[in-house]
Order: structure tokens, then C-alpha cells, then sequence
């Protein structure tokens, strides 16, 4: 049994991959995780991040598992853009909710078609088998690697995920409004005491906005203390912060909760 366990952030910004000059630290890439675990290749959401995995040296790639939480732009924008996809030597396993197999491939098929894009899903070497997923659905990936998901309170629904693995997980929780999950015991009890928790970070204190499916950095804080959990970090922020802002996100982040870090495009954790 392989106890690799680390997180890649290739894309952490919301929304657009706008660059207002003042964003170099973070980076401006949209939503996309790589997650190396046991022997498994994991990627979440397929933002313009994703074009950044080929630079990502130890991540096996002949077999890589590819999960949306949802098809909002910002997470599905840079899958034409794999190049992993156009290698007839690679295999994916595409996982994302819906209410039937076709239903979720069309939603692949009609992104990767004219006249949103110029070639067609035919065009990808790479083998593609689609899954169906669902809230509440576990996954045992491998002999030790397993994988659990929770719904998220979003417009239009998200699928959160948590990956356990030699007695570590993560738990990977974008675009969620918190305030609606106050009395919710199973997101609590599926963050709970996790090693890395990843969060919503949209808003500045004070600015949520209600129904917009997204959280402040405060109640990201307050949430790990809630759960229990050893390290938080804060991701998804609003597409028009500087550097500076996330900054002092961070810094009042920790004031509540000390073990957060405010995540960038390229950050690695080791679990």
C-alpha cells in the first residue's frame, strides 16, 4: 500500500479567469484540484486550472479519475484544453451527478461539441467511461482508498467529496452556502476531524449574498472549529480580489481558526 497523500491546487479562483493586474501571488486559474493518493490519480472540477496538470511531475497518468461537482462554467471551462484526453494511451473514469448515465454524458458531449467548440468529443483519444454519482454515495476506489460525497447547498446542486486514505483524509467543499447547512448534522459529521478541509471563500466578511450559493472566509473558520478539523484552506475566492485582499482574508482567518492557509495556484499539501 502507496501512503502518498498530497494535494495540487491548479486553479482556485471563481467565477473567471480575469486578471486585474493585481493578482500574482494566488494565481487567476478557475476551479481544479489533483489529488495523488495510494496509487490513484485524482482531479476535481476541470476549470482553466486543469492545463496546468502536464507540469505536475509525479502524478501517474495512464489512468486518471476526473470528478465534477458541478457543470457551472468555472469548473468545466478547461476540458477541451487536457491534453491528457487526446493520448490514446490514457484511460479516464469521469464521474458527476445526475439523473441518468446519459444525461451526465450529454452535458460532456454537448461542451465538447460546435458551436461551443470546434471539435467534437469523437476527436479525444483517451478512453472515456462516465459515472453516475450521487449524495451520500461512498466509492472504495481501490483496496485503500476511499471515496464519499455529500450535496452542498448551491444553485442548481454541487456534489462535495471527501477522499479517506491511511487513516488521513480531505474533504473537498466548493461553492457552498454554509449559512444554509446550520443545522445540517451530515455535512458536519462529513468534515468531521478531517486533515485538509477545503472551502468556500468567496465573500469578504459581511458581503454574502444570499442564494448565491457561496460563503465568507469567516464562516469557513468558524465551520473547522465546528468540525474539528486540522487544517483549513481557503479557496473559490471572488474573481476581483488583489493579492492584498486574500491576504487579509487569511490573516483574519486566523485569528479564528490559526491552521488556515489561503490556497494558490500551484500550493501543495502533503497529508
Amino acid at each position: 500500500m502507496s501512503n502518498n497523500f498530497e494535494v495540487t491546487f491548479l486553479g482556485t479562483n471563481g467565477s473567471c479567469a480575469y486578471n486585474n493586474g493585481r493578482r500574482n501571488k494566488y494565481g487567476t486559474n478557475t476551479i481544479c484540484l489533483a489529488v495523488k493518493v495510494g496509487e490513484e490519480t485524482i482531479i476535481f472540477d476541470s476549470g482553466s486550472g486543469i492545463c496546468g496538470f502536464d507540469e505536475l511531475e509525479s502524478y501517474q497518468r495512464e489512468h486518471l479519475r476526473l470528478f465534477f461537482s458541478h457543470y457551472h462554467i468555472d469548473h468545466f471551462s478547461g476540458l477541451l484544453f487536457f491534453s491528457q484526453l487526446f493520448d490514446n494511451n490514457k484511460r479516464f473514469d469521469i464521474y458527476g451527478a445526475g439523473s441518468g448515465k446519459s444525461k451526465f454524458y450529454s452535458i460532456v458531449y454537448d461542451f465538447l461539441s460546435p458551436p461551443l467548440h470546434p471539435v467534437g468529443i469523437s476527436s479525444l483519444g483517451a478512453r472515456l467511461d462516465f459515472h453516475t454519482i450521487y449524495e451520500g454515495q461512498t466509492i472504495e476506489l481501490s483496496k485503500d482508498v476511499v471515496l464519499k460525497t455529500c450535496s452542498l447547498s448551491h444553485p442548481g446542486g454541487v456534489i462535495g467529496y471527501r477522499i479517506e486514505h491511511g487513516g488521513k483524509s480531505l474533504c473537498y467543499c466548493t461553492d457552498v452556502e454554509l449559512k444554509k447547512h446550520e443545522n445540517d448534522s451530515a455535512l458536519l459529521e462529513f468534515t468531521k476531524d478531517t486533515d485538509l478541509l477545503i472551502i468556500d471563500s468567496f465573500f469578504d466578511d459581511g458581503e454574502e449574498k444570499e442564494g448565491w450559493g457561496h460563503s465568507s472566509w469567516r464562516e469557513g473558520a468558524e465551520w473547522a472549529i465546528r468540525a474539528g478539523v486540522k487544517k483549513l484552506a481557503l479557496f473559490h475566492y471572488e474573481f476581483t480580489l488583489a493579492d492584498r485582499d486574500i491576504e487579509i482574508m487569511e490573516e483574519k482567518a486566523q485569528k479564528i481558526f490559526p491552521n488556515t492557509v489561503a490556497s494558490r495556484d500551484g500550493m501543495r499539501i502533503e497529508l
